[in-house]
């Protein structure tokens, strides 16, 4: 299990600690509640472990209804591996986005959602690309303003992820091939269903792939995915081994304490965003 020192879903941590220590409850009103929970996360692009430990601090100092323990965070390079943790007992909960869970919850009914979902946090999806890439960013933001405009993204949407809820296997997108027209490399991390996954065989599909599928048509570009770990998606980007990341987020909820560029390390610029989701937490009912 690798893991790293980077928290996807900064503010999952913050808050797990509010929802796992009973926060707000009439048993635990004026007592100093002692329960250390361990939550897995994803890697995320731009904050610093330190900066991490830093906020998660500075949220249990303003709660006022119950004495917080700060929750131990467990860091993982993939949704897989952190499953794994989870089945087994190693973390309690893991942060993941709504439309993750109900995908989770709909193929092993022991997925649960934990209380968290009782505070509503968000995250607004982009893509990641490098600053001086304008050209190519003025051209995906206009391809994805026009997606939202004729209502193309809802409908991905509903196929890719609302239609999957009740346990269908996630169709296969087809990426046709441009003929003469430029390629560019996008990396996803095919390990996040509904959102993005790629086969044992190779075959991509999720809303992100057919999101992409789409724009290579708007944009006159030939799309070829590249499989990263979460944890290796600033790098890769960094390196110029690759023109863009499939995803990146910015906060979409109303917390002023999750810094906006929490996922957008210096020299990176996002998109307009094409997809928001709620933050939840999962637990596994053995």
């Amino acid at each position: 299990m690798k893991m790293k020192k980077l928290a996807s879903l900064l503010l999952c941590g913050i808050m797990a600690g509010v929802i796992f220590a009973g926060c707000g409850s009439q048993e635990s009103e004026n007592k100093t509640v002692k329960k250390e929970t361990n939550v897995g996360m994803l890697t995320t692009l731009n904050i610093s472990e330190q900066q991490h430990a830093s906020l998660i601090k500075q949220a249990a100092q303003r709660d006022s209804a119950a004495s917080i323990e700060t929750p131990v965070i467990t860091y993982y390079d993939n949704l897989n591996t952190m499953q794994m943790g989870l089945e087994s007992g190693s973390i309690d909960a893991m942060s993941t986005y709504r439309s993750i869970a109900d995908y989770l919850m709909a193929q092993n009914p022991k997925f649960v959602l934990t209380g968290f979902e009782k505070v509503k946090l968000a995250d607004s999806f982009c893509c990641a690309l490098r600053e001086e890439d304008q050209e190519l960013l003025e051209k995906m933001n206009k391809a994805i303003a026009s997606m939202q405009q004729d209502g193309t993204l809802d409908r991905l949407v509903k196929e890719y992820i609302t239609d999957v809820k009740d346990g269908k296997k996630l169709p296969a997108v087809p990426i046709s091939r441009i003929e003469g027209a430029d390629f560019i490399k996008v990396a996803v991390t095919g390990d996040l269903p509904p959102i993005d996954l790629v086969l044992a065989d190779g075959t991509p599909t999720g809303f992100n792939t057919a999101v992409l599928a789409e724009l290579s048509k708007r944009m006159g570009k030939n799309i070829e995915i590249v499989q990263v770990s979460s944890g290796a998606r600033a790098s890769i980007l960094a390196s110029s081994n690759v023109d863009v990341v499939f995803w990146a987020v910015v906060p979409a909820d109303d917390f002023a304490i999750r810094p906006k560029d929490f996922d957008i390390p210096k020299g990176i610029v996002t998109t307009i965003p094409y997809y928001k989701d709620d933050i939840v937490h999962v637990a596994f009912n053995k």
